[in-house]
């Protein structure tokens, strides 16, 4: 019975001690997102920063409202991703997930309206052109490295 109870608390502090490990792993993914997450976002202020000319001033002043309606965006890219998870089954079903996703894209454009006429608030219209042709190219050469990575990947495979 006492060696009975020894394994059982063996098995108990493995299960804990995985448990701990799996914790720990899931923690460490979480932060090397976060953390490249938000390297993205300031390599993209500094980049759109010395592009559109901005001053410290501007920047000040523009990137909290920048950042605020990339996060109103996010939300909504997150609805559309959602619903490109599951493929619907029937022809309704898919009508349904047409005209959801084309509502959403419509929210999109309606916060990016929004808050472009918000950035000609804090910015000249120029420089607001600045900033979108900034952020655009910055995206295109983000997307591009990230598929010269993924070919680089499937090479050393």
């Amino acid at each position: 019975m006492l060696q009975k109870n020894k394994m059982l608390n063996i098995n108990r502090l493995a299960v804990v001690i995985l448990a701990v490990f799996m914790m720990l792993t899931v923690n460490a993914q979480e932060k090397r997102e976060r953390l490249s997450s938000e390297r993205f976002r300031a390599d993209l202020e500094q980049y759109i920063t010395r592009k559109a000319g901005l001053t410290p001033k501007e920047a000040a002043r523009f990137f909290p409202v920048y950042t605020e309606m990339m996060d109103k965006q996010r939300v909504v890219f997150n609805k559309i991703k959602q619903l490109k998870r599951v493929k619907p089954v029937t022809e309704a079903e898919c009508k349904k997930n047409i005209l959801q996703r084309d509502k959403y894209e419509i929210e999109i454009k309606n916060i990016r309206k929004t808050y472009h006429e918000k950035f000609m608030r804090i910015l000249s219209a120029k420089k607001v052109y600045d900033v979108l042709k900034a952020e655009d190219k910055f995206h295109r050469q983000a997307f591009k490295r990230a598929a010269e990575n993924m070919k680089n990947k499937d090479k050393h495979k």
